[in-house]
């Protein structure tokens, strides 16, 4: 017994050696590192150098990096556990998430990004759970699939990381995934089937990729854990579908700048929802007339704008979460007092460009007593009436009720409104003088916009508010001086008023961006300080006053000018070289000025950006300068109305944007611009069909030269023909001669076209007959000569077109018949109404007719009687010859 014992004693303590030693030779292996005070794996290590060696840090963000051991004896740098962006599981020292997500400048595009490409060594990482590479630039390269294989990843992260191509449809392996954000990338997809691998993810993001054609799957909805959904801007289409109705956990959905069709009413079932946003879907139809009543208890924001929504607003009142409401835009009806009533939460209600109707009253207001913005502009069919004497639950910070129907009065009511910040009461029907209270209340006034009523009245001295940086009055009825502003005002609208006065107190603004003093009644000369102070300026507008003298020369000025208006003035003096400097001009308007001296070659050689250049109604002299054709990218040209002579220019063709037909949806928006927040638009004054008029909105599709009212001599270049995106041609009253072109017909859009008052000869080619969107046309007081082509088009215009060419002749000019062609009594008809009136008169007229009548019934009636299968052919018709 006591030999076993020894025996078991014996065999436990060579276990226990053999035990111990296994352990003494594990724990340097294994706790080598902890030793050292190194935690992180040398495989994985290893392996993170490799991946940085594939990266170009340009901003050393991976400078707390190490490299191969041996390079480096900082501990820092050899643990990569210590490593910017690297996170080490404190139990198993394993790397479990790398974040090298890159700043940026305010989440709109990366400031310091990694560049390069993605190496497959992360696959050495096999417990990342988490990667977040976004806000770095690879490249365009493709999202390797060797992330599919890393099967332990919950969080992906590829935001603005500059990937591309088709996304890999492994992805969807990744049935841990939690979080994937693949937005603000250049991938694409041929379906989105792949996304139903996903049973774990609560968090999905694919916005502003290419998706196009691609429908939501019915899929997603078995995602049950989804809890915030971001698809914008992919190009997707169809119908939301059905399915969503399942995802009881939804908490956010935006779906907005897409081309979907239509909204499943399932959507409306999900009382998860906190944040849903389909904006800027044009497609997008479909009443409300099944969800009058919407009941999402938890609702904070409702963004629906910019689609085609129809049917009453729906009532809100379910939603008792809701803080922000957004429907502008769309098509919605009716009035609004049981639509937002009963919203205690609600901050901000947008519905304007809609088709509101009825009276909005205090009643609906009475409880929203944390709203501090309603916009309810451009729906003119509704009246807003409010007490003068009501106290409002909240004070509002923006206020838009523009082109509702405030007037005639102006409303009162406002006096107990001292926070505003926004105003918009433009063309709200008001014809009224505006009272003091009202410029006292605008201490904290940003934007303030009156225009387009009928208000009247001296402005006072707001140089007091010193938040206003947008102001705009224009097409009242005010008068007096100009009123002072503060130093910080950077856009300013005063046209269409009777201010009166020199505007030498805004010569210091230095801030001005915009400035239009178009249409009053201001005059003097304009200081050389006030271009001086106001370079900044991108828009000025003086035109329609009584301005004088010479524009100051400023040579040595930087100019940043894009629009500038100074016609129908008296101004004087030469187009001085203090504008050479404008290199942006995109429209310049002299036009009805006291300019003299000749067009500057500069001109044409220092404003690439050019789009309209108006010199009408001056003194100028000279040839036109060749360098004019250095603008390529002129739409309208007037030099109308001067005295220049020479020829012209047979290099037309350099126009680049009149050589090549109008396409609206590719047009360069330059005279589209919004010159302000507010949404005025560049303009410029036109003669269109003989008149002239402002065009704004349409200014980008007038495609115009008129070079009429001048001594310009030689023959019309046969270059004018390649001018094919032109609209309008007018070379009247000049001394031009030789032929039309014979290929005119190449302006097929032209729409007029005047060389009346010339010495233009021979025949009028048959190709100006193919021009059928001709709508003005004058040939008159030529040396024109043969027969008119009276063929397609030409047969719409009356015989006034051809007057004063005494060699013309044929149709219509029923009076002047061609050799060998006789006047038909329809000619006769057409062209001379008094000799009409007179055959009319005559009792010989109707004898004529009478007389015709009978040989002409006998002369065809007796033929068919004499023939006898005519005859027996009548006869079955009247039923008086049997079969």
């Amino acid at each position: 017994m006591a030999l076993k014992v020894n025996m078991i004693t014996s065999n436990s303590l060579a276990f226990l050696q053999v035990f111990l030693l296994l352990i003494l030779a594990i724990i340097p292996w294994s706790f080598e590192e902890d030793v050292n005070g190194v935690k992180c794996q040398e495989r994985e290590r290893l392996a993170l150098v490799k991946f940085k060696s594939q990266l170009i840090d340009d901003y050393g963000r991976l400078s707390t990096w190490g490299n191969y051991r041996g390079e480096d004896d900082d501990r820092e740098k050899v643990d990569c556990c210590k490593w910017k962006g690297v996170f080490c599981d404190d139990r198993t020292n394993h790397v479990v998430a790398l974040d090298l997500r890159g700043p940026s400048y305010y989440g709109v595009s990366p400031t310091s990004p990694l560049r390069g490409n993605i190496s497959s060594s992360l696959l050495e990482l096999a417990d990342l759970n988490y990667l977040d590479l976004g806000f770095n630039d690879f490249n365009g390269t493709q999202i390797p699939e060797f992330i599919c294989a890393l099967g332990k990843l919950q969080h992906l992260d590829l935001e603005y990381s500059g990937v591309s191509g088709i996304i890999p449809h492994c992805l969807g392996n990744l049935s841990k995934l939690l979080f994937l954000d693949l937005s603000r990338n250049g991938v694409h997809d041929t379906n989105l089937d792949w996304l139903s691998g996903f049973q774990s993810l609560e968090y999905l993001d694919l916005s502003q990729n290419n998706l196009q054609g691609m429908i939501i799957p019915d899929a997603l909805g078995n995602l049950t854990s989804l809890s915030e959904i971001y698809m914008v801007n992919c190009s997707l289409e169809g119908k939301i579908p059905d399915a969503l109705g399942k995802l009881r956990s939804l908490s956010k959905l935006e779906l907005s700048y897409n081309n979907l069709e239509a909204i499943s009413d399932a959507l409306w079932n999900i009382t998860s929802l906190s944040y849903l946003r389909i904006y800027y879907n044009i497609k997008l139809r479909g009443e409300f007339n099944n969800v009058l009543n919407l009941s999402l208890p938890n609702l904070q924001e409702l963004d629906l704008s910019e689609n085609m929504l129809s049917g009453p607003v729906p009532n809100l009142s379910l939603c008792p979460s809701l803080i922000r409401l957004r429907l502008t835009g769309n098509m919605f009806s009716g009035s609004l007092t049981e639509s937002i009533g009963y919203l205690p939460q609600v901050e901000i209600i947008d519905l304007r460009r809609n088709r509101l109707e009825g009276l909005i009253s205090e009643t609906p207001l009475f409880n929203l007593s944390k709203l501090t913005v309603l916009y309810l502009s451009s729906n003119s069919n509704l009246t807003v009436r409010i007490d003068p004497s009501w106290n409002p639950p909240s004070q509002l910070e923006g206020l838009l009720l523009g082109s509702c129907k405030l007037g005639p009065y102006f409303p009162r009511w406002l006096q107990k409104q001292k926070r505003l910040e926004i105003l918009d009461i433009s063309n709200a029907k008001i014809s009224d003088g505006v009272p003091d209270w009202f410029w006292d209340n605008m201490q904290n006034c940003v934007q303030l916009n009156m225009s387009y009523n009928q208000m009247y009245g001296v402005v006072p001295d707001l140089s007091s508010k010193r938040t206003l940086y947008y102001i705009s009055l224009s097409s009242n009825m005010f008068n007096g001086s100009l009123p002072l502003l503060p130093p910080a005002v950077s856009d300013v609208n005063f046209s269409g008023n009777k201010f009166s006065g020199t505007i030498f107190n805004y010569c210091y603004l230095r801030n001005l961006h915009f400035l239009d003093l178009s249409d009053n009644l201001l005059f003097s000369q304009i200081p050389q300080s006030c271009f001086i102070n106001l370079m900044s300026l991108n828009y000025l507008d003086l035109a329609n006053n009584n301005f004088s003298g010479e524009i100051p020369n400023l040579v040595d000025l930087v100019c940043r000018v894009f629009s500038l208006h100074l016609r129908n003035n008296s101004f004087t003096g030469e187009i001085l070289k203090s504008l050479k400097n404008c290199s942006n001009l995109v429209i310049l308007d002299l036009g009805g000025n006291n300019f003299t001296g000749i067009i500057p070659d500069w001109l044409g050689e220092s404003m690439p950006e050019l789009g309209v250049l108006s010199l009408k109604s001056n003194n100028l002299h000279g040839d036109l300068p060749w360098s004019l054709c250095h603008l390529q990218k002129l739409q309208v040209l007037d030099i109308s109305l001067n005295n220049i002579s020479g020829s012209i220019p047979e290099c037309l063709s350099n126009f680049t944007v009149l050589s090549s037909k109008i396409d609206p949806n590719s047009m360069d928006y330059r005279f589209f611009k919004k010159a302000s927040e507010a949404g005025l638009y560049d303009s410029a004054y036109i003669m269109w069909k003989g008149k002239e008029a402002e065009y704004a909105k349409i200014l980008r599709f007038l495609t115009i030269i008129d070079l009429s009212s001048n001594n310009l001599i030689g023959e019309i270049p046969h270059e004018v023909t390649s001018l094919i995106g032109l609209i309008a041609l007018n070379l009247s009253g000049n001394n031009l001669v030789g032929s039309i072109p014979r290929d005119i017909d190449r302006l097929e859009i032209l729409n007029f076209l005047d060389l009346s008052k010339n010495n233009i000869s021979g025949s009028i080619p048959s190709a100006l007959a193919q021009l059928g969107h001709l709508g003005v046309l004058d040939l008159s007081f030529n040396n024109l000569s043969g027969k008119i082509p009276w063929i397609a088009h030409l047969q719409t215009f009356n015989a006034s077109i051809y007057m004063g060419n005494p060699e013309l002749c044929g149709p219509p000019l029923v009076l002047k018949p061609c050799p060998g062609d006789k006047a038909s009594a329809g000619d006769v008809d057409e062209a001379n109404n008094q000799e009409h009136d007179n055959i009319f008169n005559s009792r010989g007229f109707y004898i004529s007719i009478v007389l015709g009548f009978i040989v002409a019934f006998w002369g065809v009636s007796g033929t068919l009687f004499r023939n006898k299968w005519c005859w027996i052919t009548i006869g079955k018709m009247f039923n008086i010859v049997e079969d």
